[in-house]
């Protein structure tokens, strides 16, 4: 019997139109299902060629989602040397499979599914968790995925100002004038991160740094929430202990992978020091925000049965409007 799979490129991809709202809904809906335990979510298996002298890295992904009823996997993965050949930093694949005979169904580029995926999941977090009178955002970090991430807090927030730092002056100064022509929005560059930090109360740190970015001796911002994001420890251990509550999006992912795991491979964090998933308090199992003034830290790993949940609503928008080439299987 012949079997037949469907390839959507990137361009494809752009072509189903999905908006930054329907994606915030999806990812809403995928937090609240691994939160009723919905979802098969293995950890994420990192490989590492740094030995062998690749300034490279990448993640298999894989999930299965009881929502649609779908399995798969996404294979990420990028070198932060790809600036120098104009390349992004990251590239992406998902393959969806059917579950009941593991035939696939889909092979879709990722690059801008994971970036509208990534910002659609801080979005969620500042749904639920921000102080709604402060609206003053700190994006660190002017790559390809802070778009996404303004993009996405546009709908959730009404933000008053935005700020953007990044170490290429460049990359920063391309990102303020696309934001401003894209998303009407009052956007300002800053000579450092410390100034960035001042007066801002959303603040997203989405670089390739492997260090403390924002210091504790900087930060007396009550009322924030930041988001880190990703695979990098962005955050001072002084700040980090500093905040009311810790909350990320899962607890085991945190502990090898973004801004806390340093700190749980070398003893100084451990489980007690997480609050809550924040999909336990989206399900009420805990609280959120419970005052003005709490400083919270949400950790965003990013986790599989987003990129599948997405990707299979991609390939179901691009079938009905018959976009994408077929390719044979058997």
């Amino acid at each position: 019997m012949r079997k037949e799979i469907l390839y959507l490129s990137e361009s494809d991809v752009e072509h189903t139109n999905i908006t930054m709202k329907q994606v915030i809904n999806i990812v809403e809906e995928a937090f609240l299902a691994h939160e009723k335990g919905r979802d098969v979510l293995p950890p994420k298996l990192f490989l590492n060629m740094r030995s062998f002298g690749y300034n490279c890295d990448g993640d298999a992904m894989p999930a299965y989602v009881d929502l649609y009823k779908v399995c798969g996997i996404k294979w990420i993965g990028g070198s932060i040397d790809n600036y120098k050949s104009n390349l992004p930093y990251l590239f992406s694949i998902i393959i969806l499979n059917d579950p009941k005979t593991f035939i696939p169904m889909a092979i879709i580029s990722g690059n801008l599914l994971t970036g509208m995926r990534t910002g659609a999941a801080t979005a969620v977090a500042a749904k639920y968790l921000t102080n709604k009178d402060l609206n003053n955002v700190f994006m660190v970090g002017a790559g390809f995925q802070s778009k996404y991430q303004l993009l996405a807090l546009r709908e959730v927030l009404k933000i008053e100002k935005v700020k953007v730092f990044d170490i290429r002056k460049s990359v920063q100064e391309k990102f303020i004038k696309d934001m401003n022509e894209n998303a009407n929005l009052e956007i300002e560059g800053v000579e450092s991160i410390k100034n960035g930090v001042k007066d801002s109360n959303v603040i997203v740190t989405v670089t390739t740094a492997n260090e403390g970015l924002i210091k504790r001796e900087w930060f007396d911002n009550d009322g924030c929430l930041i988001c880190s994001l990703g695979t990098f420890q962005e955050l001072d251990y002084g700040l980090i202990t500093s905040m009311d509550k810790i909350i990320v999006d899962n607890r085991e992912q945190v502990k090898y992978t973004g801004t806390l795991a340093t700190f749980f491979s070398k003893g100084t964090m451990s489980d007690k020091d997480i609050y809550a998933e924040l999909g336990e308090i989206m399900a009420s199992k805990k609280v959120g925000r419970e005052s003005k003034t709490e400083k919270i830290l949400c950790v965003l790993t990013g986790y599989a049965s987003e990129d599948i949940s997405l990707a299979f609503q991609v390939y179901k928008m691009a079938k009905a409007k018959g976009i994408g080439r077929i390719l044979p299987i058997i």
